[in-house]
This record gives structure tokens, sequence and C-alpha cells, in this order.
């Protein structure tokens, strides 16, 4: 590409760093955009989404909730995925106060994790003795997403 003059889109990268990221190698990935960036290309939610989950998956969550505002400070609009792995990967780690905080974001946009990282949720903030805030996501839950309103009446009755 280059020997015609041509440069390689933001596509092409998502490729390479998605690849990366596969591989377990996510701070090679992050070279990619912090490379990207410099060459003064825009990355999109797409490149933000597979570094977020890369260092999730690596059990770097500093890094991913960092990406995530930094996405969000770049005016890019996360994809419901990139909240679903944050909150699912931010439960597995026992930040369920971040995890909370990005679940909210996410279900104000009409997005909801599915239900077994949703009780994960519910059971880790009832583990911090954040019970009030179980049941009023639980409440939220059964409002704005009835179709599973009978699971989590039996999950809330389970509750202290």
């Amino acid at each position: 590409m280059k020997k015609f003059g041509m440069r390689p889109g933001i596509s092409i990268y998502n490729v390479k760093i998605q690849s990366l990221c596969k591989l377990k190698r996510s701070s090679e990935a992050k070279a990619v955009l912090d490379g990207v960036l410099s060459m003064g290309m825009k990355p999109n939610c797409v490149t933000y989404g597979h570094l977020i989950y890369g260092f999730c998956r690596e059990g770097k969550l500093d890094v991913a909730k960092s990406l995530f505002k930094e996405m969000i400070d770049r005016k890019l609009k996360p994809e419901s995925d990139c909240y679903f792995a944050l909150v699912y990967y931010l439960c597995q780690g026992r930040d369920f106060e971040a995890a909370l905080g990005i679940c909210k974001e996410c279900m104000a946009k009409g997005w909801v994790p599915n239900i077994t990282t949703m009780k994960s949720l519910v059971d880790g903030l009832v583990s911090i003795e954040k019970v009030d805030e179980a049941k009023e996501i639980i409440g939220q839950l059964k409002e704005k997403f009835s179709r599973n309103a009978d699971k989590w009446n039996e999950i809330e009755e389970g509750l202290p």
C-alpha cells in the first residue's frame, strides 16, 4: 500500500489490534493505537472495544477502565458489547462498585447484560454490604426489562 502512496485506514489497524488482543498481547495492541494516534488518525469505537475487551481478559481492569474513559473523552460512543464486557470482567475482578456504575450507564441506554452477569453483580453488591443498591438494580430490571421479572423476583426474595 505504501508503495502506491496509500495509507492503511483504521479498519486495517483494528484487525491488527483485535488479533493482538486475542493473543493476550493487549499491551502491544495499545502500542498500535498509540502509533495510530501519532499519525493523526482517528480510532473508532471498534478500536477501543477490542482493547477494552483484551485488557479485561488479561485482568488489567484499570487499563480497561482508563481506555473506556478515554473513548468517551474522545466523543466516541461505546457499543453495548463494550459495556457488557466491562460489567462482566469488573464483577470477576470483584470491583462491584465500578461494575454498578457502568451497568447503570448501560441500562440508561436500554441495554442490559445477560442474567448471569447481572446476578453476579447483585451477589457481589450484597457481599460488600450494598444490599440497597442490589435491590435498586433488581427493581430497575423488573421495571424496564420485564421479560425475566419472575427470575428477578426469585433472586430478590433470596436477598437479606
